[in-house]
């Protein structure tokens, strides 16, 4: 009993102490999806103006993400900003092609505890149809996407690669003054990182097959643009995150194979409002967002971004 009592010591400590580095990496992927995706359509149903056949933008956009969760061991936030380049390619009759390239920098904060610094690197392409009322937009992005913590002189460094796949179909009722655009978008987002080692006080736990899958529902409900110099859109949704893999971590510590829940609900409803803007001058035009929301694991984020169209 003697031997016995310490070694179940070590693996609650270790099991438990620390679910905030596992629960960020699911809303580290989620949010790094969600604001790359939702930002590279850049001929939006009712930005009539957007027309141009040719294109290079440039991109900046950030995250900051704060969770208090309802799970005392998963209180964490999390930011993260960087840049896309990309070419935006014009085939005729309203259809779009977009490729683009670029990375984010940022770090996890856990409450009490160490840190994470992030950075991830990708590529994708989108393509954008506009017919009459309707919008239909197909995108899809992946790289590579890593976390490095130095803990007690001790290096982790989870890392792996993501992949993302989406759909958007959006319709006006009407094409009349103000009349609302219903959005509809589907998500997948996958990330799939190599075997690592946890490390805590109390012992190494050794991280076998946390990948992380999640699908995104996301309904949006728009006005039409208006001018006043600057061309407005302001909108609300509401979506649900599932993560059907990752939400438990299987591991070994002390030679004993267990797993554990990550600390946060695998579904969550998440409510958000947000603007869009759009200045066009001669070939450039700039366009940007703000979106704000909170979910329903009382956790909050804010996302933006800011992009410099040129027409050649």
């Amino acid at each position: 009993m003697k031997r016995i009592l310490p070694l179940l010591l070590l693996c609650t400590t270790s099991l438990f102490a620390q679910k905030a580095p596992f629960a960020s990496q699911s809303d580290l992927v989620a949010d790094l999806t969600d604001t790359l995706l939702g930002t590279v359509y850049h001929h939006r149903l009712g930005f009539d103006g957007c027309g141009y056949e040719r294109s290079v933008w440039l991109q900046g956009l950030g995250n900051y993400r704060e969770r208090d969760s309802s799970s005392e061991r998963a209180r964490y936030d999390d930011w993260f900003g960087g840049a896309v380049l990309g070419l935006n390619y014009g085939l005729g009759c309203d259809n779009y092609l977009n490729f683009y390239g670029g990375g984010t920098w940022g770090r996890i904060d856990i409450h009490g505890e160490s840190n994470f610094d992030t950075e991830s690197y990708f590529f994708g392409m989108s393509y954008e149809r506009i017919c009459g009322c309707t919008f239909f937009g197909f995108a899809l992005a992946g790289g590579y996407l890593g976390e490095d913590r130095t803990y007690l002189n001790i290096n982790e460094e989870p890392h792996g690669i993501f992949i993302t796949p989406e759909l958007t179909y959006a319709c006006q009722l009407c094409q009349t003054c103000l009349a609302p655009i219903f959005t509809a978008t589907l998500r997948y987002a996958g990330y799939f990182p190599r075997d690592y080692e946890h490390r805590e006080t109390s012992g190494t736990l050794y991280v076998e097959r946390r990948s992380i899958q999640l699908i995104t529902l996301r309904g949006e409900a728009a006005t039409d643009p208006y001018e006043c110099y600057l061309c407005f859109q302001p909108y609300i949704g509401v979506s649900g995150r599932f993560q059907f893999d990752g939400n438990h971590v299987h591991g070994r510590l002390v030679n004993d194979r267990s797993n554990f829940s990550q600390g946060i609900d695998n579904s969550l409803a998440y409510g958000m409002i947000g603007l869009r803007v759009l200045k066009e001058c001669a070939r450039f035009d700039l366009q940007g967002s703000l979106e704000a929301g909170l979910d329903s694991d009382k956790s909050w984020k804010v996302f933006g971004e800011l992009s410099l169209n040129y027409a050649f």
